[in-house]
C-alpha cells in the first residue's frame, strides 16, 4: 500500500512521471524504507512492480520483478525468476514423492508446499524423507537450472527453503539474487523501463504471475478462462503448468491481478 500511495503521488505529477525509471524506483524504495525501517522487520516486505505511465504523447513503462505488461496483444514483457525455477524442480520432486508414499493428492501438495518453504532440512528433521533423497532432489535442481558453478548456494537455498529467499532480493553476486521492491535500491539491473508512442499502441495489459500464461484475446474474460483451463489441465502445477505451489480440493493458486486498456 506504501508503495502504491507513492506511486500513483507520481503518477498524477506531470513532472514527476517524466523522472528515469531508476529515479522513480529510487524514489519508491525511500518511501518504503521510510515506512518499514522503525518497525525492524526480520523480513522486509516486498512487491513487484508493473506500471503504465500517460505522458501525453506518449507511453512509458516501468517493470520491476515478475508482474508482466502484454502490448497490443503480442509483446510481452516479462521477466522470471531462476531461483523460483530452482525451488519448482524440488517442489514437483518432492510433490511426486509425496504421492507415491500416501496416495492422497492434497497431502501431498500440502506436504510438498511445507517442505519447500520450510526447507529439506526441516523435512529431513521430521522423517518424511531422507538426506540421500534430499541429495537427490537438490541434484535434480541443479541439472534443470544449469546452476552446476553454484551447486553449495542451490544446496543452501533448497535446505533452508523459501523462507531464506527475502537474503536474494535486491542483491546482487549469483544468479539466485531478483531485484525487487523491498525498501532498498534494485541493483541487478533487471529494472526494465521502456517508452512507446500512443499512436502504436491499441492495448495495455499489466497482470501479475498467478495467471500461467497468455490468452490469446484481450479481455478479463479470456484471461479467467486460461486460468481456469490451467487448473482444469494441471490442477497441482507440476506438469505443463508447473510453479512453485499447486491448488487443492479447498484452495487454488489465486496470486493473479490484471489490468486492461484499450
Amino acid at each position: 500500500m506504501t508503495v502504491a500511495a507513492e506511486m500513483t503521488a507520481i503518477a498524477l505529477d506531470p513532472v514527476a512521471r517524466t523522472a528515469t525509471g531508476d529515479q522513480i524506483i529510487a524514489r519508491l524504495s525511500s518511501a518504503l524504507k521510510a515506512r518499514t525501517g522503525p518497525l525492524d522487520l526480520p523480513i522486509p516486505p516486498s512487491t513487484t512492480i508493473a506500471v503504465a505511465l500517460d505522458c501525453g504523447r506518449t507511453w512509458r513503462f516501468l517493470l520491476l520483478g515478475d508482474s508482466a505488461v502484454r502490448l497490443n496483444g503480442t509483446e510481452v514483457h516479462h521477466k522470471e525468476k531462476i531461483i523460483d525455477h530452482v525451488s519448482t524442480v524440488a517442489r514437483v520432486a518432492l510433490f511426486n514423492t509425496f504421492i507415491g508414499q500416501i496416495n492422497d493428492l492434497d497431502k501431498a501438495e500440502a506436504m510438498s508446499r511445507r517442505t519447500i518453504f520450510l526447507g529439506l532440512d526441516m523435512a529431513i528433521a521430521d522423517g518424511v524423507i531422507t538426506p540421500a533423497h534430499a541429495a537427490e532432489i537438490v541434484e535434480e535442481a541443479i541439472e534443470a537450472t544449469q546452476l552446476h558453478a553454484f551447486a553449495d548456494l542451490v544446496k543452501t537455498f533448497l535446505m533452508g527453503g523459501i523462507q531464506t529467499q527475502f537474503g536474494f532480493g535486491s542483491a546482487v553476486g549469483n544468479p539466485l539474487c531478483f531485484d525487487t521492491m523491498n525498501g532498498t535500491i534494485p541493483r541487478g539491473g533487471e529494472l526494465q523501463y521502456f517508452e512507446r508512442e500512443k499512436t502504436d499502441i491499441t492495448s495495455i495489459e499489466l497482470y501479475t504471475d498467478g495467471y500461467p500464461c497468455c490468452p490469446t484475446d484481450i479481455s478479463v474474460e479470456a484471461w479467467e478462462a486460461t486460468f481456469h483451463a490451467a487448473e482444469a489441465t494441471d490442477f497441482h502445477k507440476t506438469k505443463q503448468f508447473a510453479t512453485v505451489k499447486g491448488s487443492t480440493s479447498t484452495e487454488f493458486y489465486d496470486d493473479r491481478s490484471v489490468v486492461i486498456l484499450i
